[in-house]
C-alpha cells in the first residue's frame, strides 16, 4: 500500500499545477486513479458496454469515496456532485482538479453558470457522472434516486442527453459477496472519517470493484428517468445477492 500511495501522490503533485486543458493532464489522472486502486487491492471488473461518452449522463450508485477513482478510470468522464464534496481530504481536492461540477443548488445566482459548466462537459468528449442517491449508502441496495439531481443536467428529461444506468457493486476477489459486517467497512458513511476508513479497507485484502454498464434508459421526463435508472440498479444488485 506505502508504495502505491507514494507513486500516486508522485503523479498527483505535477497533476495538479498542470494547465487545465492539457491532453497529458487527464491521461496523468487516470494512471492516478489506477494506482490509488492498486495500492489499497482494488481490481476493477467491467460488465456491459459504455455509450460513447459524449452527451451522456452516466446514473451510479454510490458506497465509498472509492467510487471516483473506479468510475473515473473506466468511463473517464466528470462528475456532478455535492459542494460539500470539495471539502473531502486530499479525494474532494484531486476530483476538482479532474473534473467535477461542484453544485450548490441553494445558491440560486449560481444557478445559471452551474448548468452552463455541466452542459459544456455534455457537449465536450467527457460526459457527466451523476450520484442520485445523493450521498452514500451501504451497497446493499440503494437509497430513493432523487430526480430533483437529475434536474441539475441541462437536457436531461428534454431528449438531448443519452442516460445509461450504471451498477457498482464491491466484493471479494473471486465475487463472492461480502458478509454485512465486510460490506459496512467497504461503504463510507455518515460520519466515517477518511483515514481510519481508509487503512480499514487496506486490511481487507483484495477487493474486486464490478461495473455494470446497464441498457440505456430512453428519454422520458426526469421522474421516470429517476425510478427507471434507480429499477435498473435494483435489479443488478438484487441478482447478485
Amino acid at each position: 500500500m506505502a508504495v502505491g500511495v507514494a507513486l500516486f501522490l508522485v503523479l498527483a503533485l505535477p497533476w495538479l499545477v498542470m494547465p487545465a486543458g492539457w491532453r497529458a493532464r487527464r491521461c496523468l489522472a487516470v494512471l492516478a486513479w489506477r494506482l490509488l486502486l492498486r495500492s489499497f487491492g482494488i481490481t476493477v471488473e467491467v460488465h456491459g458496454t459504455p455509450m460513447p461518452a459524449a452527451g451522456t449522463l452516466y446514473v451510479a450508485n454510490h458506497i465509498s469515496w472509492t467510487d471516483i477513482p473506479v468510475l473515473g478510470l473506466v468511463t473517464r468522464a466528470a462528475f456532478v456532485a455535492k459542494d460539500d464534496m470539495r471539502g473531502w481530504p486530499l479525494i474532494g481536492r484531486l476530483t476538482a482538479e479532474y473534473g467535477c461540477v461542484f453544485v450548490e443548488r441553494e445558491r440560486r445566482g449560481k444557478v445559471g453558470a452551474q448548468a452552463a459548466e455541466l452542459a459544456s462537459h455534455l457537449e465536450a468528449e467527457r460526459g457527466l457522472v451523476l450520484f442520485p442517491e445523493g450521498t452514500t449508502g451501504l451497497g446493499d441496495g440503494v437509497l430513493p434516486f432523487r430526480s430533483s439531481l437529475f434536474a441539475l443536467v441541462p437536457g436531461v428529461g428534454e431528449g438531448t442527453a443519452r442516460v445509461q444506468p450504471i451498477t457498482l457493486r464491491y466484493a471479494h476477489a473471486d465475487g463472492r459477496a461480502f458478509s454485512p459486517q465486510e460490506q459496512r467497512q467497504i461503504a463510507w458513511i455518515g460520519d466515517d472519517e477518511l483515514l481510519p476508513h481508509a487503512l480499514t479497507l487496506a486490511g481487507m485484502g483484495r477487493i474486486q470493484a464490478e461495473v455494470w454498464f446497464e441498457t440505456p434508459i430512453e428519454a422520458g421526463d426526469r421522474k421516470g428517468l429517476a425510478r427507471a435508472c434507480e429499477a435498473a440498479v435494483v435489479a443488478r444488485l438484487g441478482s447478485h445477492r
